[in-house]
């Protein structure tokens, strides 16, 4: 068997490989429309924000992360909040879900993040908050910033 025989089927399946990926891969534009649709029918996309600080309770065993949520509208939806923190050469991660109520305006939320392994420390860390309210298009929210965890 030669290096010509076997390198065009593998040629081949690379450019399907890639075809089916471009193929199935949704563009950036794709939501636009969406947005243009909800904000012309005067319904404003909620808005997820993490705090600048969050607090450190039961010597590290959460984390409790600000989350500010803004709705033109009522809404009940899952909110999802991730915390990841280099604490030396060690990391500390937890992930929570929770069931978040949003009046129409501005409230902040307080949500509670458990560690997986170590405890959460004083410090910087960083945060990821992301939802799918199910607004008439069901957009998916997100925001993703560094914060830090005071005692």
């Amino acid at each position: 068997m030669t290096v010509r025989s076997i390198r065009r089927p593998l040629i081949a399946t690379g450019l399907v490989a890639a075809a089916a990926t471009l193929a199935f891969t949704p563009s950036a534009s794709a939501s636009v429309p969406l947005r243009a649709a909800a904000q012309a029918d005067n319904a404003a996309l909620p808005t997820i924000a993490v705090g600048a600080t969050g607090k450190i309770e039961a010597k590290g065993a959460a984390a409790i992360v600000p989350v500010t949520v803004t709705c033109s509208k009522a809404l009940e939806f899952d909110v999802t909040v991730k915390v990841a923190q280099a604490v030396g050469q060690t990391m500390r991660a937890g992930t929570t879900v929770r069931r978040v109520t949003c009046a129409e305006g501005t409230q902040q939320v307080r949500i509670a993040v458990i560690p997986v392994e170590r405890p959460f420390a004083a410090g910087v860390a960083f945060g990821v908050v992301n939802a799918s309210p199910c607004d008439p298009y069901c957009t998916p929210i997100v925001d993703e910033r560094q914060f830090n965890l005071a005692l």
